[in-house]
């Protein structure tokens, strides 16, 4: 008699695999509930409007790299969320990458150049190394042709593009401030 628990996986040939594929969706889960603490806790009111313009935008630019990587055989997802819509992971793309943008963007340093380029890296290179640890440890995320430097390189066009973009929308901050005042 076959138990539900191993109908429960489509493709699943041992218990381990079922063990590490639960594992692995308790790590999302993990994801989930260490982003929504971490905005909860470490977004300040003054800032949200820029932590919120931030996680969208990188969530556009994100999803655009993503989809890209994916569709030229670079980087594969085997355990998604919705394997039937869509071939990324959403945990890291729509989650877990925006929230690191978001918070890199409102907690940066303005005062000198080569400590806001050594903060820059540090961001960079802990989400590459989260990034590759998940590959080498997890069916998360497979380099099917890649490496994990390309992945410091994706990750700071990312951010290099969100802190552009985030930044010319909020030039002009004597427009919000009068908009803030307003209301």
């Amino acid at each position: 008699m076959m138990s539900i628990r191993s109908t429960s996986y489509i493709g699943v040939s041992s218990p381990v695999q079922a063990m590490a594929m639960d594992m692995e969706r308790n790590l999302l889960l993990l994801v989930w509930f260490v982003c929504v603490t971490t905005i909860y806790f470490f977004v300040p009111k003054a800032k949200a409007h820029e932590f919120v313009l931030c996680f969208l935008v990188c969530q556009a630019v994100g999803w655009i790299v993503e989809i890209l990587l994916v569709q030229f055989d670079l980087v594969a997802y085997p355990l998604r969320e919705f394997p039937k819509a869509s071939d990324l992971n959403i945990t890291f793309k729509v989650v877990w990458t925006p929230v690191a943008s978001g918070l890199y963007y409102i907690h940066r340093p303005r005062a000198n150049k080569w400590i806001t380029c050594f903060y820059f890296g540090v961001w960079i290179s802990l989400l590459t190394l989260i990034d590759g640890m998940l590959a080498a440890k997890t069916e998360l995320v497979e380099y099917v042709h890649f490496h994990w430097s390309l992945m410091a390189i994706v990750l700071s066009i990312i951010f290099l593009s969100v802190h552009v973009l985030v930044s010319w929308f909020f030039k002009d901050r004597k427009v919000f401030r009068k908009e803030l005042s307003e209301g």
